[in-house]
This record gives structure tokens, C-alpha cells and sequence, in this order.
């Protein structure tokens, strides 16, 4: 019995690839990314950290945080168009906020700029996105009006657009934990709304809109693919 077990598990394991839709899988190109999606831009920063530390009083402190409203998140965000022009960048936006110590020293406000790897174009502004790893990451939205908004803390691997509103793939792999999530962002009335919509089997590596506009997503523990109409399957990637 305990032999018919064993061999049980083998075949299933063995066999498991099987029950999965064996599709053709191109490696991403990002020429033929913005083709089918000439709203999008990428950008690959060469510069890994654009940060900036001041040391300030108690009362630079105090008028610092006099700016937010109770329970809102003490973050002052803006856009950098100077350093855009300058790179030639669709969004370059900038973080200040406190933080209580820096290097042993204490009192200091973190000027960062976040030159979005990724950018996608809707008809209310622009959805910007960025991965730091295991220093985080965020999706923004930046209105018509420059405004700009943290819509989820995430690290962002690539954002698309589907019928049923925009995609965002997200995820980190780091040290024993390798997780990774679909996210879904729609507009009410011109303002973002956002949901998760899929989790992953894990962080995504790469994904890749296909021409048949499925969505393919492969990570360290396989390849999924994001159907149009929405649903999430496992897939075998076989040679073209």
C-alpha cells in the first residue's frame, strides 16, 4: 500500500506540467511592448539612489508636518520637471519626508527623486510606477494638474491596459520570501480606484503582452497568463 502511495506521488508530480495550456513564449522586447501599447514608456535610471538628506531645526520639523491633516501620511509629493527635461523623461517625482534617525544622527528630512521606470498614459493622467526591492517601491498616479498620488505601496514590475480598466504586475523576491500580485486600477468619475485582482505564484521576473492580448507573467516558479477576459491560468512555455 504504502508502495502504490509512492508511486502515486511520482506520477503526479511527474505529470503535473501536463495539465497545464503549453503556449509559445517570446522573451520581452521593449520595441515591439510599445508598439502594442504606444501609450507606455520605459526608462532605465543609471543612477540607483537619487536622494538627498538635510539636517533640520525642531522648528523646520514642526512646519513640516503642520501640513498634513491628522491621519494623513506625512509624505510631501511633488514632480521634479527640471530633472525630467533633463533625462528627457516622461515623470521624474519627489518624496520628502522625515525620518527620526539617519546614519546616527537624528532629525532629518530624505529629499527623494524617483525617476518611474515604467509610465502609462490614460485619458486622466499618467499611472508612473517603481521597484527599489527590498527598499520598497509605489505606484502613483499624477492628474492633470501635476498632483501627484500614492496609490499603493508595491513593488512595480509593469503596468498594462486592458479592457476592464489598467494592470499593474507587482512583486519581490527576497532572501526566503517570493511573492508577487496582480493589481487592478479603474477610474470613477476621473479619480483611480485600485483593487488586487490575482496573486501570483510569485514575484514577477518579466511579463509581456502577447499579440493575441493575453498577458504573460513569468516568475522564478513558473509562467502564468492573464486572459483578456480577466482570468488567471498556469501555462507551459515551450519552444517556439
Amino acid at each position: 500500500m504504502r508502495l502504490l502511495s509512492i508511486l502515486f506521488l511520482v506520477s503526479f508530480y511527474s505529470h503535473s506540467n501536463s495539465y497545464y495550456e503549453e503556449i509559445s513564449c517570446p522573451a520581452f522586447d521593449e520595441s515591439t511592448a510599445i508598439q502594442l501599447e504606444p501609450e507606455k514608456s520605459y526608462f532605465k535610471d543609471d543612477v540607483r539612489h537619487r536622494a538627498t538628506v538635510e539636517k533640520v531645526t525642531g522648528e523646520q520639523l514642526l512646519d513640516f508636518h503642520k501640513q498634513f491633516v491628522m491621519h494623513e501620511r506625512p509624505i510631501q509629493l511633488s514632480l521634479n520637471k527640471e530633472l525630467a527635461n533633463q533625462l528627457r523623461v516622461k515623470v521624474v517625482y519627489r518624496m520628502r519626508y522625515y525620518r527620526e534617525k539617519y546614519r546616527s544622527a537624528k532629525n532629518h528630512i530624505t529629499t527623494h527623486d524617483i525617476v518611474a521606470p515604467v509610465v502609462f498614459e490614460t485619458q486622466y493622467g499618467l499611472l508612473a510606477g517603481d521597484s527599489r526591492g527590498e527598499f520598497g517601491g509605489e505606484l502613483v498616479f499624477i492628474d492633470k494638474g501635476g498632483e501627484v498620488q500614492i496609490l499603493q505601496d508595491m513593488n512595480v514590475e509593469d503596468i498594462y491596459k486592458f479592457s476592464f480598466g489598467y494592470v499593474i504586475t507587482e512583486g519581490l523576491g527576497h532572501m526566503m520570501s517570493n511573492n508577487g500580485a496582480i493589481y487592478l486600477v479603474h477610474f470613477v468619475q476621473g479619480k483611480p480606484e485600485i483593487e488586487k485582482l490575482h496573486g501570483l505564484i510569485g514575484a514577477p521576473k518579466s511579463s509581456l503582452k502577447l499579440l493575441s492580448g493575453d498577458l504573460l507573467i513569468n516568475t522564478d516558479h513558473g509562467s502564468q497568463l492573464l486572459k483578456r477576459n480577466g482570468a488567471l491560468i498556469r501555462v507551459r512555455c515551450v519552444d517556439s
